[in-house]
């Protein structure tokens, strides 16, 4: 890490922008000089609370000599039209899930970022999770033998009331439902874990909410490029909703994780774990992380990652076409939803 202090700004000030704004705050190379948002009330109060600048024009928030990088953090069809404009003006961006709604609009953000020779990153928080990163290593290590099967399964519940904000559950500036807005972060691990899908067959429906007009649950069945099969099954219709869960089967072991926590570590010549509580409390927090908590601590293990890459001249880890990959599968098990036909991947 180089000595050089990273200006942000955060285009965006609704309830997640805290959560990217108190990363940044953690980083030791990179500092919040401004917010940005349409909403002048909110952008106002944001910077007040993070004791920052405000505006309420990306164009004259991209116009500071002391902006380095800007995170992007508003609806996500509006990810890579901002983010262009980001790239256009030599701003370094990281996008939050996901990086946009259309493969199309993801390609000419990273296009853009290689045009202008700025990088282009994404947070999937989730991998950045010790629980992840520990069943992450015994993967690549090869500790759970030959990979068979995994599931990714998202029992969450929204209300009416959460997707009558203009933007949630849309076509134009949510892309979809269940799958692309909640599930992502779990498919995202599925594909982490077991590589590329090849082939999907699924369902994506609206079963739950009377005016929604995009998927509120969803089931496929995927085949990757490893040789396993998942399943995944995400919803906002389960009623009082329960805690997601990943589970990865192979030929020396099996590992289960609901709500962020080990519910099963069974793998050969390892101690078992069972954990009968695991997800009862709603996820994961390392106490040790005091009030930061350990979704803070992996949004700011991304962003750092960023910084690294622009100090070394590298890709971030996760790039456009790293978080492209969740996208693509998701875009998949639509058409396939729509046409009633198993899908071949890449589309």
């Amino acid at each position: 890490m180089t000595e050089r202090k990273y200006g942000f700004g955060v285009l965006g000030c609704g309830v997640i922008s805290d959560t990217h704004l108190e990363a940044i705050r953690s980083l030791p190379n990179a500092r919040v000089v401004a917010v940005c948002d349409t909403r002048e009330p909110s952008a106002r109060a944001k910077a007040e609370k993070y004791g920052c600048d405000y505006h309420t024009d990306l164009a004259d928030m991209l116009r500071r000599d002391d902006l380095d990088v800007v995170n992007v953090v508003v609806p996500s069809g509006l990810h890579a039209r901002l983010g262009i404009q980001c790239c256009e003006a030599g701003k370094h961006v990281i996008c939050t899930k996901p990086i946009d709604i259309t493969l199309e609009r993801i390609d000419s953000l990273i296009a853009a970022a290689a045009r202008n020779n700025v990088l282009v990153g994404a947070t999937h928080q989730s991998r950045g999770f010790s629980v992840y990163k520990r069943l992450k290593q015994a993967v690549v290590e090869g500790r759970l033998g030959k990979l068979l099967y995994g599931s990714a399964i998202v029992p969450w519940f929204r209300s009416e009331e959460y997707y009558s904000d203009g933007w949630h559950g849309t076509k134009a500036l949510d892309g979809g439902g269940a799958l692309i807005n909640q599930s992502i972060h779990y498919l995202d691990l599925l594909i982490w874990m077991l590589g590329n899908p090849v082939k999907v067959f699924g369902w994506a429906e609206n079963l739950g909410h009377e005016k929604l007009e995009v998927e509120d649950c969803a089931a496929a069945v995927v085949k990757f490029d490893s040789g396993a099969q998942g399943i995944i099954q995400g919803t906002t219709c389960t009623y009082s909703g329960h805690p997601q869960r990943l589970e990865i089967h192979g030929s020396k072991g099996n590992v289960v994780i609901t709500g962020d926590e080990i519910a099963l570590w069974e793998v050969e010549g390892e101690p078992v774990e069972v954990h009968k509580e695991a997800g009862r409390k709603g996820g994961s927090a390392d106490p040790k992380l005091g009030m930061q908590g350990e979704a803070v601590q992996a949004h700011a293990e991304q962003i750092g990652d960023l910084l690294a890459a622009i100090d070394e001249g590298r890709q971030p880890k996760l790039n456009g076409q790293e978080a492209r990959r969740a996208v693509e599968l998701i875009l998949a098990i639509y058409r396939a939803s729509e046409t009633n036909q198993v899908v071949d991947l890449p589309l």
